[in-house]
Order: C-alpha cells, then structure tokens, then sequence
C-alpha cells in the first residue's frame, strides 16, 4: 500500500525538488515564515496558523503538520526555496472521504509570491502524488476572488470544474467555492 494511504507511516523520502524548489518535512527552522503566514490577513483564516504568533505557538503549529502523515491524516510539507533555510510556503495532501481522492492545499508568504515558486512545488507534489497506485484525482477549493491562487492552480495543469455555492463557512460567513481537480489523464 502506498505510503499516504497507510495509517501511521510518514512517507520517505519526501523531499521532492526540481533545482529552485524544494518541497521537505517542517523544521523548527521554519519559524520565520509560520510568523510572517500569522500577519497575513487571508493565510490564517481557512488553516491552522496562529494568531497572534508566538514561538510556542509556532512551535506547536509545526509539530501538527509532522504529525498529519503519522496520524494517516495526510502529507504535510514545507515548500522552501533552494538554499533559504526557512520555508516559504506549505503544500499539502489529505485525505477525502472518496477513496482515491485527495485534497491539495498551500500557502506563499507575501513577500515570496509572485515568483512561480508556489506553482513549481504544486507540480512537483501533484506528479508524485498520482504517480501513487492509491491516488487518481487530486482536489483543490479556493475563493473566487483569489485570483493568485487560481493563476497557480491553472498554472499547475489543474482543471475548474465548477462553483460549490456557500461552500466555505469562515466565521459564519458563507463563501462559494471554485473547484480544480488534476487527474493522471491531465498531466500528457
């Protein structure tokens, strides 16, 4: 069975890079960018980075996302420019109640958007993840006024699919959903 699928097993190795990209395991060196993800006005309200940022939470944050793999809950990584120490972003897989399906989810730090880095670790993730004989389709939501996260997915060979109207529930407040989906068939 495959790593992702079997409860309890981080997946190795997992470091996937393509030269400027590196997408690895969290490291408490990687406090910088969950600080500069906390003062994002958007990064915090659909994940689970603190705010306000302290180390303890930071801390605490990063020891959540090694835990994804080892719960069965998903793959958790640090998406990180070659040769920075800090992480620049997150991408992650996790599981969805429809065998085969997996949800895709990530995040840039402002000041590293805008550089094609986020759309570099989706595809490098992406192709590992359906090159997995337990995963055929990958799943991701955004807001339909992120338009920066909508360049990266299409950039990344995804496919919109369709709207979920009043999808999202942040803090009682409904939002719709864009829906993107990559399959095996998508990737030529």
């Amino acid at each position: 069975m495959d790593p992702i699928h079997r409860p309890g097993a981080i997946p190795e190795p997992l470091n996937l890079g393509d030269g400027l990209v590196i997408l690895r395991p969290w490291s408490l060196h990687d406090l910088p960018c969950i600080e500069e993800a906390s003062t994002d006005p958007a990064i915090p309200r659909g994940t689970t980075v603190p705010v306000p940022f302290s180390e303890a939470e930071g801390r605490a944050f990063i020891e959540r996302q090694w835990g994804r793999a080892t719960s069965g809950e998903g793959v958790s990584l640090a998406a990180a420019e070659t040769g920075r120490e800090s992480a620049t972003g997150l991408i992650c897989l996790m599981h969805r109640q429809q065998p085969g399906v997996v949800g895709l989810g990530y995040w840039t730090v402002a000041s590293c958007r805008r550089r094609g880095l986020t759309c570099r670790g989706l595809i490098l993730l992406s192709r590992w993840a359906l090159g997995l004989s337990s995963v055929d389709r990958l799943e991701a939501l955004v807001e339909p006024g992120n338009l920066g996260s909508v360049q990266v997915l299409e950039g990344s060979g995804f496919q919109h699919e369709g709207t979920l109207r009043e999808y999202f529930d942040f803090d009682g407040t409904r939002s719709d959903a864009l829906l993107y989906s990559l399959i095996p068939a998508d990737l030529g």
